[in-house]
């Protein structure tokens, strides 16, 4: 009896650790990024609902927007790096620049009417999510010690979490009380970030007074795009990203334009509600990803890390097609939709934790910023693509709409054959860093240091 308390309380310990961690700047860090995800999820979510179903904007044109948008991510990872690293900014005033950006942007959208001025709109948000999120990994990075950063993460992950639901959620709330002014939904969002920034210009900065040297980090992205397994994974992951861009960013718009979820006035079908669909959202996407978001981590840690990312693009495929099952059932739509939106959570919270772990794996220990940066890119091109192309389908006629359900689910082949070649291309890397490593160790003479 006494074995298996022991061994209840070994299995338990790794999540209760990741719970009870007591670094006090890691909670501040990630009461931060729940601000920030309730102000940008509440923008991700509602951004098409209000431009295409309230502003008469069509979805192709809005998706467009929403994706290019993503574009300038790019961007903004590279200048929020620099800015983080410069002594004159550091992680504070990155993080301060890329927050007044989210209130600038939320503003913008309370006046936004013309399509060129959403589109603009959309790349200055972009830009600011690239600068914010570059800063904001280097300063948790910045406050814990290596063996206490997976459980530091794992702990904004659930934050990030908890924050997009609120924003969901506080959205749907907020646009039911100004639907004859649905765009002042979007001064909730600004007020959300004025207050995120009130409270970052208290945060002390995390940068250490070390110096870095410009010159190894251009050589560093360098060798990364050299890296055949990150470029690999990089392709991966894009589609892995771009799969969590359509549920954001799409699947609001199908439920809300082509599922009826079961409620019906006199003898017509009504199709769901904005809030009908940011409950959904919110408990079954978002709420069931934080819950088992620490156990699923944890379980699968033991597990070669590309086989839980093939894992993940196999959940995909069942998620898309209860999604698609969802919209050609004529009864229990609203069964099938929460199926599969638990499903698509389950799919990513085997996505995002592992991804990570690769690269930290691929990257010599002094290029993982590189490593990272050039990864991280993968994200900007999956919320492009999501975006443009749900947009269209959702523009087209409800049979194409539902078909275009299948389609991403059988995308999902390519990524396994992706990924099944990442896999036989690792350990032929791992024997070759093995080898150096050997041969670094059986001379100590000064030449075998020289690069």
């Amino acid at each position: 009896m006494d074995e298996q308390d022991e061994s209840t309380s070994t299995a338990k310990q790794p999540l209760l650790s990741a719970l009870q961690l007591s670094n006090r700047r890691v909670w501040l860090l990630a009461i931060g990024r729940l601000l920030c995800q309730t102000g940008s999820g509440l923008l991700t979510f509602y951004i098409p609902l209000v431009f295409v179903n309230q502003m008469g904007l069509s979805a192709t044109a809005v998706g467009f927007s929403v994706g290019i948008g993503s574009l300038a991510e790019v961007a903004g990872h590279f200048v929020g790096g620099a800015l983080a690293d410069a002594p004159r900014f550091g992680r504070k005033w990155t993080l301060i620049v890329s927050i007044v950006l989210g209130a600038i942007v939320s503003f913008l959208l309370t006046v936004t009417g013309s399509l060129s001025l959403l589109l603009f709109t959309c790349l200055l948000l972009g830009f600011g999510v690239g600068i914010y999120w570059t800063a904001a990994d280097a300063a948790m990075m910045d406050v814990t010690e290596p063996e206490d950063r997976s459980q530091a993460f794992a702990i904004a992950t659930v934050a990030d979490n908890i924050g997009t639901g609120i924003g969901v959620l506080g959205g749907g709330l907020l646009l039911l009380r100004v639907s004859q002014s649905p765009q002042l939904v979007f001064v909730g969002c600004g007020l959300i970030f004025l207050v995120f920034l009130g409270a970052q210009l208290f945060m002390p900065e995390t940068r250490q007074a070390e110096s870095s040297s410009e010159k190894t980090a251009v050589q560093g992205i360098a060798i990364a795009l050299k890296d055949k397994a990150l470029v690999i994974l990089f392709l991966a992951n894009a589609l892995l990203t771009t799969y969590i861009a359509l549920v954001s960013s799409t699947i609001p718009l199908y439920f809300t334009n082509f599922i009826s979820l079961d409620r019906s006035v006199g003898a017509s079908t009504v199709n769901a509600s904005v809030d009908d669909v940011a409950n959904l959202f919110t408990w079954c996407y978002i709420g069931v990803g934080t819950v088992v978001q620490l156990p699923v981590a944890h379980f699968f840690n033991k597990f070669q890390h590309v086989r839980v990312l093939m894992l993940s693009m196999v959940v995909w495929a069942v998620g898309f097609s209860l999604l698609w099952t969802t919209g050609t059932v004529t009864t229990d739509q609203l069964g099938w939709g929460i199926a599969a939106l638990c499903t698509m959570s389950i799919a990513t919270t085997l996505h995002k934790p592992f991804v990570a772990a690769i690269v930290s794996e691929l990257a010599p220990p002094d290029l993982r910023g590189a490593y990272i940066g050039v990864n991280s890119q993968s994200w900007a091109i999956g919320y492009f693509v999501g975006p443009a192309l749900g947009g269209w389908a959702m523009d087209q006629p409800q049979m194409i709409a539902d078909n275009a359900w299948l389609i991403a689910a059988a995308s999902t082949l390519a990524g396994l054959l992706i990924l099944y070649a990442l896999e036989r291309l690792r350990p032929a890397a791992s024997q070759s860093q093995a080898t150096d490593t050997d041969l670094s160790q059986v001379t100590d003479t000064p030449e075998t240091l020289i690069p």
